[in-house]
């Protein structure tokens, strides 16, 4: 009589557990996807975005979407980026992003009639951290440790992209004040922030980019543009033809920027 009560009260006890899972697992994840819409919903704002849509999948399903997607065949190649151990796979086009955590079976695709989506963290140059939008996936959806570090920046390449040179420039020097490393950090879109900014941690980041990546001609271009606005005319110079006499040439839209720009030099 004992053990049959005893296996009574152990079904009841599983029975707890089992409705306090299917309570707590759905909040988990609906706490997560809340976080996410109110983080992208600022930095739709930030970007002055007003059709923001976006779906989030996980292992090919749809699993939260806002607004309807339209995911444009891919024709652009894939950019790689390791980050906190995580392989991170992504692409831009037709005012559209996706990125991809393979390990993790993780997606977001996001859209947008803006150019601001791309633009502002300027994408081009290579770095999915400079996204506001990308940063709050990572963080909310993925799971993944986002660094203090990358929040103030990527705020920082918004403001600057909206004029607001102000914000961007307290944006950055928070930033620096807590990580000085990032000065040295051989990164060229932190040397694009920087030079745009004025800031004399220009001097610092272009050489340590250019000493990683000496065949980079957006990191000539970027530091000849600082020097330019510095007065430093021959100094610049030297940049711009670092870029225009490579050989063989580059094909990069530098090249016809640096041309642009040696003209404008020699009225000096």
């Amino acid at each position: 009589m004992a053990a049959w009560v005893l296996a009574k009260n152990r079904i009841q006890e599983v029975k707890v557990y089992a409705a306090l899972l299917l309570i707590i697992l759905p909040a988990a994840g609906q706490s997560r996807f809340e976080q996410f819409d109110r983080d992208l919903t600022r930095a739709a704002a930030d970007l002055r975005i007003s059709d923001l849509r976006a779906e989030v999948r996980e292992s090919g399903q749809v699993v939260w979407h806002r607004g309807s997607v339209h995911v444009p065949a891919r024709s652009v190649p894939v950019e790689n980026q390791d980050f906190e151990g995580q392989r991170i796979e992504w692409w831009f086009q037709a005012k559209c992003l996706t990125i991809e955590i393979p390990p993790k079976r993780v997606a977001l695709v996001v859209c947008s009639n803006s150019k601001s989506l791309a633009e502002a963290p300027r994408l081009e140059d290579g770095n999915i951290l400079r996204s506001e939008i990308a940063l709050a996936f990572l963080k909310d959806v993925a799971g993944l440790p986002v660094s203090k570090r990358d929040e103030p920046i990527a705020q920082a390449f918004t403001a600057l992209y909206m004029n607001d040179r102000d914000r961007s420039t307290v944006l950055v020097r928070q930033a620096l004040d807590k990580f000085p490393e990032i000065e040295s950090t051989p990164d060229v879109t932190l040397l694009y922030l920087f030079a745009q900014l004025g800031l004399p941690e220009t001097e610092a980041s272009a050489t340590a980019v250019i000493k990683a990546h000496p065949s980079l001609p957006t990191a000539w271009f970027y530091y000849g543009q600082y020097l330019e606005n510095n007065k430093r005319y021959r100094e610049a110079a030297a940049c711009f033809e670092k870029i225009t006499m490579h050989e063989p040439p580059w094909n990069n839209w530098t090249v016809a920027a640096a041309k642009k720009e040696l003209s404008y030099l020699k009225t000096y």
